[in-house]
């Protein structure tokens, strides 16, 4: 009895031998043939048809997640991005980003970071794409604004065609710089930010009051809080009214607070009332007096002052007037 049942094992060990090493690789080899004339059958009809045949399956999209990125220039890093997933392949050379920060070094240092819902970047020339909710932020506190970014790896520069809010970081002699614009340009080797277009900033002070500007473009530096305002600047502050080509806003050295504005360029003020017009004026705001120089002229009631430099002290009450070119005009008499 014993000897049959093990008659039987061999006999089934066998017969699962010759599924296993014969006849289930023959099926699987007629399946496999059958599959890929199937496939040549629908290419050929495809074609047939003037279609296109269909991409092989090497070439689909792929898909990753958590997506972290390193590009270098010359041996220092250009930028370092990281999101939450990826999808592309490298036939297209475009990979689609979901929720991106991106760092942007100069002299391995990170100058800028930008964040947004989406991008793209192109793998061959490495330049990349942020859209939606994107906020680019400057090392020194500066936050732009905008729908979108667009990085190119060659010239080092982010670009935005569309509108732009941004909020300077706060001193001790207020909040911020709030400010609207358009066209944005950051220049990441220079750490330099530009709004190229209209407009509109307030930076309010103590004591209740601040800068109202009008511009036609400003300039924004990554490494210090000085602020540049450009073309047809108008300035309101306290009652009184300047314009020119050009004003800057300045801080102390090594101190957190705005000290004062120099407009240069040939300005124009006015308050209640004077009018006033020279080369340059200096607002000295920790000092609250204004410094007019360069042909400088003052008309206050129905007088004209001239001289080599005129000082408003006491925010504009009085008035000092340095190497007198022409005694005081009373026009009435």
């Amino acid at each position: 009895m014993a000897k049959f049942k093990n008659f039987i094992f061999v006999a089934l060990l066998i017969l699962l031998f010759v599924e296993v090493l014969i006849v289930f690789p023959s099926r699987l080899e007629h399946e496999d043939d059958a599959e890929v004339r199937a496939r040549i059958e629908a290419q050929n009809e495809r074609l047939r048809r003037g279609e296109k045949p269909e991409e092989p399956k090497s070439l689909a999209e792929q898909k990753m997640q958590g997506v972290h990125l390193v590009e270098s220039q010359q041996g220092s890093r250009d930028w370092e991005l990281f999101s939450v997933s990826a999808e592309g392949s490298q036939a297209a050379g475009t990979w689609k980003l979901k929720q991106v920060k991106v760092y942007f070094y100069n002299k391995e240092k990170v100058e800028f970071t930008v964040t947004g819902d989406s991008g793209t970047i192109d793998s061959k020339s490495k330049d990349l794409s942020v859209i939606g909710n994107v906020m680019t932020r400057s090392e020194n506190g500066y936050v732009f604004q905008t729908p979108s970014i667009y990085y190119s790896s060659k010239t080092r520069l982010i670009e935005s065609p569309e509108e732009v809010l941004m909020k300077g970081p706060r001193d001790n002699s207020g909040e911020g710089l709030l400010l609207k614009g358009r066209r944005m340009k950051v220049l990441v080797d220079q750490s330099k930010m530009l709004i190229q277009e209209k407009i509109t900033a307030e930076k309010p002070e103590k004591a209740g009051k601040k800068f109202e500007i009008v511009a036609d473009g400003a300039e924004f530096s990554g490494k210090s809080r000085e602020a540049r305002f450009l073309g047809s600047v108008r300035m309101s502050y306290d009652n009184m009214k300047l314009e020119g080509p050009e004003a800057s806003f300045l801080y102390n050295t090594g101190a957190d607070i705005l000290s004062s504005i120099a407009i240069k360029g040939g300005v124009k003020v006015s308050d209640a009332d004077k009018f006033a017009t020279s080369d340059s004026v200096s607002l000295d705001l920790l000092a609250n007096k204004y410094i007019f120089k360069g042909r400088p002229k003052v008309i206050q009631n129905n007088d004209e002052l001239t001289g080599e430099e005129i000082i408003f002290l006491d925010g504009g009450k009085k008035v000092k007037v340095e190497r007198v070119r022409a005694k005081v005009e009373n026009k009435d008499q």
